[in-house]
């Protein structure tokens, strides 16, 4: 097995890496539906979107699941409330998979449910893992819990 000094770090460096990825990618997903940014179709175009979907209360639903995306990237990535946000990006993607991409099978390039498949195995990871050390969540509860941080999960 290959050792090295940094072996020991193994899960609070995948940790990091994983929330960094997966935050960015929603942050990016999020401006999207939130901003209309990077030729997304904005909150207006996304309510349209579900609305064609069969979505009830579409408007509402818009706004939640965007912002979800947006605000949740962003708090992944400073891994401030690591464990909720992946579960309610995790929830998102679900409803992704069996709403809009399930009838078009597994792969992406038919427009089916490959990547928000592995977006939903990459927040069920962060569930479990929390954000260790590297994280807002592993500070504030250093600070107001009195508890070490260095070892395992900070969801825990």
């Amino acid at each position: 097995m290959f050792k090295n000094k940094w072996c020991c770090y193994g899960p609070e460096w995948a940790g990091l890496v994983l929330r960094l990825f997966i935050g960015f990618s929603f942050v990016m997903h999020g401006s999207q539906k939130v901003l209309g940014a990077f030729g997304g179709m904005g909150i207006s175009g996304f309510s349209g979107f579900l609305t064609q979907l069969g979505v009830p209360m579409p408007g509402l639903m818009a706004y939640v699941a965007a912002y979800v995306e947006f605000i949740g990237g962003i708090c992944l990535i400073l891994g401030l409330g690591t464990c909720v946000f992946s579960a309610l990006i995790g929830v998102n993607m679900l409803v992704a998979i069996f709403l809009v991409h399930w009838k078009n099978g597994f792969f992406a390039a038919n427009g089916g449910f490959e990547l928000p498949f592995a977006f939903l195995g990459g927040c069920l990871a962060l569930m479990c893992l929390g954000c260790h050390k590297w994280g807002l969540d592993c500070l504030i509860r250093a600070k107001y819990c009195k508890t070490d941080t260095t070892e395992g999960s900070c969801c825990s």
